[in-house]
């Protein structure tokens, strides 16, 4: 019987090794990180210890949740890995708005574990649900840092009965704790949040927190998906990256994204809000002068590479 056993065991799933992802190759009994994988209902914990002084906590935003693979990942776990700093990834199958009562007393318990503590630099990120993630659960690690890219603050219905988006989310349980982000987010020693201010529904909803520790970064043209448009400029990382190691700033921002307006995906949002102002008349302006660069851009692009250059 032991054989039998044994020979089940060894032959495994096909490919099922190469779907394993890199968080737990690290982490196994054999690797060479100490962490965890906790399930909590429809959501994870992924713990890896690298950097024993920074920790990034990142929650899953609507894009990544609900992954059916074996090979998930937490949101920007390469990077994070990368970069040698410790993660506590925050998985969730679904648009749960992190509205579970398992997971909210679990992280509670590693804060009152001292887990949060053991890590004298802790910055908790994400993007629009995972963006609320963050701002809810700051207080868990007083003076941490907070990256928010267009975040919620709440999807109560009596909080903000205005929001009409994100249905499934707005369906969640909201009486349970941590449903109101601008109560939880004045902890943080600094909450950076990325923002596109032509958005009303966002900028209401940033609105909400308290002004003391916030600095609105203004994503001009990049409607909801201000990350999206960061990494499309390449930019996304660094915007991460320096929060990590406290180097941004307002005029680093600012200075890097002012080519934007070379993004496709800025075009379309800038035309939209045209639109919903009613001033489709300028549209064919926006759109000849988006043309015309990237005509300007390939033209340089060719010269830099013809033989005489």
């Amino acid at each position: 019987m032991a054989d039998d056993f044994e020979d089940d065991a060894a032959g495994g799933e096909t490919g099922l090794e190469e779907k394993l992802p890199d968080w737990y190759r690290e982490i196994f009994p054999a690797g060479p990180r100490d962490g965890f994988y906790e399930k909590l209902g429809a959501h994870a914990l992924i713990h890896v210890a690298r950097d024993p002084a920074t920790l990034v906590v990142t929650f899953d935003n609507l894009s990544d949740a609900g992954y059916p693979g074996y090979d998930i990942r937490p949101w920007a776990e390469k990077f994070i890995r990368d970069n040698g700093w410790s993660h506590l990834g925050v998985v969730a199958q679904g648009p749960t708005w992190f509205r579970d009562a398992r997971l909210i007393a679990r992280m509670e318990a590693l804060r009152d574990q001292g887990f949060f503590e053991g890590y004298a630099r802790v910055v908790m990120t994400g993007t629009s649900m995972g963006g609320f993630g963050a701002l809810a659960f700051a207080d868990l690690a007083p003076g941490c840092e907070v990256v928010a890219f267009s975040p919620q603050t709440t999807l109560a219905r009596d909080l903000v009965p205005w929001e009409r988006r994100f249905a499934r989310g707005r369906d969640q349980d909201w009486s349970l704790p941590r449903s109101d982000a601008a109560e939880h987010s004045g902890a943080a020693a600094k909450v950076w949040v990325i923002c596109d201010p032509f958005l009303q529904e966002d900028m209401r909803q940033v609105g909400r927190l308290p002004r003391d520790n916030v600095t609105l970064l203004k994503a001009f043209g990049q409607g909801h998906k201000t990350a999206l448009v960061l990494r499309r400029m390449e930019l996304l990382k660094a915007v991460i990256a320096r929060a990590v190691t406290g180097e941004l700033s307002e005029a680093w921002y600012y200075q890097s994204t002012r080519g934007r307006k070379d993004i496709y995906l800025y075009r379309k949002v800038m035309e939209d809000h045209l639109a919903s102002r009613g001033k489709e008349h300028r549209i064919p302006r926006l759109v000849a002068a988006f043309k015309a660069r990237r005509q300007a851009q390939r033209q340089a692009r060719a010269a830099a590479t013809s033989p005489g250059s």
